[in-house]
Protein backbone atom coordinates (compact mmCIF):
# COMPACT_ATOMS: atom_id res chain seq x y z
CA UNK A 1 0.00 0.00 0.00
CA UNK A 2 3.40 2.32 0.13
CA UNK A 3 3.71 4.21 -3.13
CA UNK A 4 8.04 5.46 -2.71
CA UNK A 5 8.24 10.10 -3.63
CA UNK A 6 12.16 10.53 -2.55
CA UNK A 7 14.97 9.59 -0.39
CA UNK A 8 15.51 11.91 2.73
CA UNK A 9 18.93 12.71 3.67
CA UNK A 10 19.02 9.94 7.32
CA UNK A 11 18.36 7.15 4.54
CA UNK A 12 14.52 6.89 5.15
CA UNK A 13 11.84 6.80 2.04
CA UNK A 14 9.17 9.29 1.89
CA UNK A 15 6.10 7.17 1.03
CA UNK A 16 2.61 7.52 0.50
CA UNK A 17 0.37 5.08 1.83
CA UNK A 18 -2.75 4.16 -0.02
CA UNK A 19 -5.17 5.90 2.51
CA UNK A 20 -3.76 9.32 1.56
CA UNK A 21 -1.33 9.67 4.37
CA UNK A 22 2.64 10.04 3.79
CA UNK A 23 4.71 8.17 6.30
CA UNK A 24 8.39 7.10 5.99
CA UNK A 25 10.14 3.78 6.18
CA UNK A 26 13.81 2.45 6.02
CA UNK A 27 14.99 0.46 3.19
CA UNK A 28 15.03 -2.37 5.23
CA UNK A 29 11.12 -1.78 5.76
CA UNK A 30 10.53 -1.94 2.35
CA UNK A 31 12.98 -4.90 1.07
CA UNK A 32 11.45 -7.01 4.00
CA UNK A 33 8.31 -5.34 3.03
CA UNK A 34 7.91 -5.23 6.83
CA UNK A 35 6.17 -1.95 6.73
CA UNK A 36 2.79 -2.00 4.36
CA UNK A 37 1.33 1.41 5.16
CA UNK A 38 1.55 4.05 7.45
CA UNK A 39 -0.09 2.83 10.34
CA UNK A 40 -3.79 2.18 9.13
CA UNK A 41 -3.28 -1.09 8.57
CA UNK A 42 -2.03 -2.46 11.79
CA UNK A 43 -4.40 -4.25 13.96
CA UNK A 44 -5.13 -2.73 17.58
CA UNK A 45 -2.31 -3.78 19.73
CA UNK A 46 -3.60 -5.59 22.78
CA UNK A 47 -3.08 -3.73 26.18
CA UNK A 48 -0.66 -6.18 27.49
CA UNK A 49 1.47 -5.96 24.54
CA UNK A 50 5.21 -5.02 25.69
CA UNK A 51 7.20 -2.19 23.97
CA UNK A 52 10.28 -3.31 23.62
CA UNK A 53 11.88 -0.16 21.23
CA UNK A 54 14.97 0.86 22.80
CA UNK A 55 16.06 -2.52 24.29
CA UNK A 56 18.81 -4.30 23.58
CA UNK A 57 19.43 -8.01 22.63
CA UNK A 58 23.12 -9.14 22.35
CA UNK A 59 24.07 -7.26 19.20
CA UNK A 60 20.59 -6.35 18.56
CA UNK A 61 19.05 -2.68 19.25
CA UNK A 62 15.56 -2.62 18.62
CA UNK A 63 14.37 0.25 16.63
CA UNK A 64 10.46 0.03 16.52
CA UNK A 65 7.45 -2.04 15.59
CA UNK A 66 7.78 -3.55 12.32
CA UNK A 67 4.81 -5.11 11.56
CA UNK A 68 3.40 -9.15 12.11
CA UNK A 69 4.41 -12.27 10.62
CA UNK A 70 2.22 -15.05 9.03
CA UNK A 71 1.37 -16.10 12.54
CA UNK A 72 0.45 -12.97 13.46
CA UNK A 73 3.43 -12.58 15.85
CA UNK A 74 4.83 -9.00 16.11
CA UNK A 75 8.22 -8.34 14.25
CA UNK A 76 10.64 -5.71 15.22
CA UNK A 77 13.19 -3.36 13.49
CA UNK A 78 16.68 -4.42 14.71
CA UNK A 79 20.07 -2.49 13.92
CA UNK A 80 22.85 -4.62 14.30
CA UNK A 81 26.40 -3.66 16.28
CA UNK A 82 27.39 -3.85 12.55
CA UNK A 83 25.00 -1.13 11.00
CA UNK A 84 22.76 -3.47 9.14
CA UNK A 85 18.86 -3.60 9.91
CA UNK A 86 16.49 -6.35 10.50
CA UNK A 87 13.25 -7.69 11.49
CA UNK A 88 13.24 -10.07 13.63
CA UNK A 89 10.28 -11.81 16.01
CA UNK A 90 9.57 -10.16 19.01
CA UNK A 91 9.47 -13.69 21.20
CA UNK A 92 13.05 -14.96 19.16
CA UNK A 93 14.33 -11.72 20.89
CA UNK A 94 12.62 -12.00 23.96
CA UNK A 95 14.20 -16.09 24.50
CA UNK A 96 17.67 -14.69 23.33
CA UNK A 97 17.26 -16.68 20.12
CA UNK A 98 18.39 -13.73 18.09
CA UNK A 99 21.68 -12.06 19.43
CA UNK A 100 23.17 -10.75 15.93
CA UNK A 101 22.03 -10.08 11.96
CA UNK A 102 23.75 -13.39 11.40
CA UNK A 103 27.58 -11.69 11.10
CA UNK A 104 28.33 -13.31 14.02
CA UNK A 105 28.36 -16.81 12.64
CA UNK A 106 31.95 -17.40 10.97
CA UNK A 107 33.36 -16.20 15.02
CA UNK A 108 30.52 -18.73 16.25
CA UNK A 109 31.82 -21.28 13.78
CA UNK A 110 35.44 -20.55 14.63
CA UNK A 111 35.16 -21.20 18.42
CA UNK A 112 33.28 -24.02 17.81
CA UNK A 113 35.67 -25.62 16.23
CA UNK A 114 38.48 -24.47 18.56
CA UNK A 115 36.02 -25.68 21.32
CA UNK A 116 35.94 -29.46 18.99
CA UNK A 117 40.03 -29.63 18.74
CA UNK A 118 40.85 -28.47 22.26
CA UNK A 119 38.33 -30.09 24.66
CA UNK A 120 36.08 -32.32 22.60
CA UNK A 121 39.76 -34.60 21.23
CA UNK A 122 41.62 -37.75 22.12
CA UNK A 123 45.30 -38.21 20.50
CA UNK A 124 44.41 -35.24 18.06
CA UNK A 125 41.22 -36.83 17.03
CA UNK A 126 37.57 -35.49 17.59
CA UNK A 127 34.86 -37.46 18.94
CA UNK A 128 31.94 -36.23 17.75
CA UNK A 129 33.84 -37.79 14.25
CA UNK A 130 33.99 -41.20 15.72
CA UNK A 131 30.77 -41.28 17.77
CA UNK A 132 28.50 -39.10 14.60
CA UNK A 133 25.48 -41.69 13.66
CA UNK A 134 24.90 -42.62 10.13
CA UNK A 135 24.10 -40.30 7.35
CA UNK A 136 20.41 -40.09 5.91
CA UNK A 137 21.64 -40.57 2.19
CA UNK A 138 23.10 -43.90 3.02
CA UNK A 139 22.05 -46.31 1.00
CA UNK A 140 23.02 -49.40 3.89
CA UNK A 141 21.51 -47.94 6.46
CA UNK A 142 24.93 -48.42 8.50
CA UNK A 143 27.84 -45.72 8.92
CA UNK A 144 31.23 -46.39 6.89
CA UNK A 145 29.04 -49.27 4.60
CA UNK A 146 28.80 -48.90 0.90
CA UNK A 147 27.43 -51.06 -1.77
CA UNK A 148 29.95 -51.43 -4.59
CA UNK A 149 28.96 -53.29 -8.18
CA UNK A 150 32.48 -54.40 -9.95
CA UNK A 151 32.60 -56.11 -13.11
CA UNK A 152 29.06 -57.08 -12.95
CA UNK A 153 29.56 -58.76 -9.30
CA UNK A 154 27.55 -56.52 -6.02
CA UNK A 155 29.94 -56.91 -2.72
CA UNK A 156 30.11 -54.60 0.41
CA UNK A 157 32.91 -52.46 0.95
CA UNK A 158 34.26 -51.10 4.38
CA UNK A 159 36.03 -48.15 5.71
CA UNK A 160 36.85 -46.12 8.63
CA UNK A 161 39.26 -43.59 9.19
CA UNK A 162 41.60 -42.54 12.24
CA UNK A 163 43.98 -39.85 12.25
CA UNK A 164 43.55 -39.00 8.89
CA UNK A 165 44.24 -42.54 7.68
CA UNK A 166 41.53 -44.80 6.27
CA UNK A 167 41.02 -48.56 6.27
CA UNK A 168 39.19 -50.73 3.99
CA UNK A 169 37.83 -53.95 4.05
CA UNK A 170 35.16 -55.88 2.03
CA UNK A 171 32.66 -58.66 2.59
CA UNK A 172 30.18 -60.59 0.17
CA UNK A 173 27.28 -59.73 2.55
CA UNK A 174 25.67 -56.68 4.13
CA UNK A 175 25.55 -58.65 7.41
CA UNK A 176 29.50 -59.57 6.80
CA UNK A 177 29.95 -56.06 6.03
CA UNK A 178 28.61 -54.68 9.42
CA UNK A 179 30.35 -57.48 11.77
CA UNK A 180 34.04 -56.19 9.82
CA UNK A 181 32.65 -52.61 10.77
CA UNK A 182 31.84 -53.62 14.31
CA UNK A 183 35.33 -55.20 14.22
CA UNK A 184 37.05 -52.11 13.08
CA UNK A 185 35.24 -49.90 15.56
CA UNK A 186 36.18 -52.02 18.45
CA UNK A 187 39.84 -51.67 17.12
CA UNK A 188 40.19 -48.48 16.41
CA UNK A 189 37.85 -46.18 18.08
CA UNK A 190 36.76 -47.90 21.14
CA UNK A 191 40.48 -47.09 22.79
CA UNK A 192 39.81 -43.55 21.64
CA UNK A 193 36.62 -43.35 23.34
CA UNK A 194 37.41 -44.85 26.44
CA UNK A 195 40.53 -42.52 26.96
CA UNK A 196 38.41 -39.35 26.83
CA UNK A 197 35.67 -40.89 29.17
CA UNK A 198 38.69 -41.62 31.83
CA UNK A 199 40.70 -38.03 31.03
CA UNK A 200 39.85 -36.16 34.56
CA UNK A 201 37.88 -33.06 33.74
CA UNK A 202 39.37 -29.89 33.38
CA UNK A 203 38.48 -26.24 34.01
Amino acid sequence: MLTVRGKRDDDRWKCVCDCGNSTFASTTQLKYKTKKSCGCLRRKSPPNMIDIAGNRYGMLTVIARAGRTDKDNATWLCRCDCGKEIPVNGTTLRRGEAVSCGCQRPEQARKAREILQTEMSVDGVPLPLLTKKVRSDSKTGHKGVHKRVKKGREYYEVNITVKGKRRYATATTLEGAIEKRRTLEEKYHKPLIDKFKQAPLTN
